[in-house]
């Protein structure tokens, strides 16, 4: 391809030194015929000159012959006079023919000279028929590889109806991811909230130990002050005891806020558990969409040109990338569902424990002194059910931060989305360069 161009470029040259030649050739010509038509005109002018000076001259010697009457002297600066006006005027006339030659014979030597130098282009016609010979075989070759081309055109084309259908599935793609998007910054508020009436909860269990020490403290008196029998031999509440009491009241009053606070994240649970099964699902359909795109980016085929190939390859890497963010994702989404899940054993935890203190404060004051260890082995178990249900909140705040976290990375995944979406724009555009580069071949052959 590259000799029929240059070929074509030294036939053009050669053809354009021809028409110049001959261009040239034909000014001579012109200025040869010019040069002789001038001459003929100096001629006449010349004949209408000497035709002038005669009849000067045959009027001045009537006009002397008139004149040798009147005055002779008056007859001789007449006659000085016109022959000084003729002489002016003939050295004129001569000086005007004189350059006139000059030029004339200038141009006729000239013209001589290029006509010497296309006496010389006899060989190059030769070497431009060689040309024409060696053009028409290469242009039969050519067209013997016009179908090779034709293959190429449709392949070109096939790729870029590819990319149009690529770009309008992104399109699709990023509008899901918006309103994936939505929803995250939706459930992210609603993860806030919760995280609030989480921490709230913290606080209330976190006070719950120090209480129930000084529950046990206050046991530990009435204990002492049960082993004393009273005179009469009758079992009496002892003042600490009803101070034990009113505590444990207390203390039941801020269960229940622990309770109400836990119901109300049971509640939030059900919900963030509805929304991550639409999440997932959601992410789900998202790789797959992003599964299809990189198998049609790779089944685009290798381009002709080199930066054809590295915008292919960056968006086929970028592809790879989307998609395993969002397995990523879906693990991370399994993952807080596991942690979610383990919410209600924390629920029925706290439950038991608020069941243990209503069962101890509602055993009867005037109980034997077996019943107050009892009530201290209650007290144990309170302790430790309380300490689980702390382990449980702050595994429910880690589960909220990974959903934060979640949101964060939705935003990543959809900046990888829009440049996977500028990658393909690329795509485009160098696949419209690549056809015209075709065409302009085309029309060339």
């Amino acid at each position: 391809m590259l000799q029929v161009q240059s070929l074509q470029a030294t036939f053009g040259t050669f053809e354009s030194f021809v028409r110049s030649s001959q261009h040239k050739q034909d000014l001579t010509e012109k200025a040869v015929k010019q040069g002789e038509s001038e001459i003929n005109r100096i001629s006449e002018v010349l004949q209408k000159l000497q035709n002038e000076i005669l009849k000067d001259l045959s009027d001045g010697i009537h006009v002397v012959k008139d004149a040798r009457e009147r005055d002779f002297t008056s007859l001789e600066n007449t006659v000085e006079e016109r022959l000084t006006e003729l002489t002016k005027s003939i050295n004129d006339n001569i000086a005007i023919f004189t350059e006139v030659q000059k030029r004339s014979q200038k141009e006729i030597n000239d013209v001589k000279a290029k006509v010497a130098s296309l006496e010389d282009s006899e060989g190059y016609k030769q070497d431009l028929k060689a040309l024409k010979e060696a053009v028409k075989e290469i242009q039969t070759s050519v067209k013997s590889k016009e179908k090779d081309i034709e293959a190429l055109r449709s392949t070109v084309q096939t790729m870029e109806s590819d990319v149009y259908t690529e770009v309008k599935e992104l399109v699709s793609l990023k509008q899901e991811q918006q309103r994936f998007k939505e929803a995250a910054d939706s459930e992210h508020h609603t993860l806030q909230a919760l995280m609030e009436k989480v921490l709230r909860a913290e606080e209330s269990a976190a006070r719950l130990p120090e209480e129930i020490r000084g529950l046990e403290e206050e046991l530990g008196q009435l204990k002492a002050a049960a082993l004393r029998p009273e005179e009469d031999g009758v079992f009496r509440p002892s003042e600490a005891f009803e101070t034990l009491q009113k505590e444990s009241q207390g203390l039941d009053s801020r269960l229940q806020s622990v309770e109400d606070g836990v119901q109300a994240a049971r509640a939030a649970w059900e919900h963030h558990r509805e929304t991550l099964e639409a999440l997932r699902a959601q992410s789900e359909e998202q790789a797959r969409h992003l599964a299809d795109l990189h198998e049609r980016v790779a089944g685009l085929g290798p381009a002709p040109d080199a930066d054809v190939d590295a915008d292919a390859g960056g968006l086929a890497g970028r592809v790879r990338g989307l998609g395993e963010a969002q397995l990523s994702l879906v693990g991370d989404v399994d993952e807080l569902k596991r942690r979610v899940a383990e919410l209600p054993g924390a629920v029925e935890a706290l439950q038991k424990v608020q069941e243990q203190v209503r069962t101890l404060l509602s055993r009867d004051a005037a109980a034997p002194p077996q019943d107050l260890l009892d009530r201290l082995s209650s007290l144990d178990n309170l302790r430790a059910s309380v300490g689980q249900v702390e382990a449980d909140l702050k595994m429910l705040r880690t589960a909220v931060d990974s959903l934060v976290a979640y949101s964060v990375k939705i935003e990543t995944n959809e900046n990888n989305l829009e440049s996977a979406r500028s990658l393909l724009e690329d795509l485009r555009n160098d696949l419209d360069r690549l056809f015209v580069k075709v065409e302009k071949i085309h029309e060339k052959v």
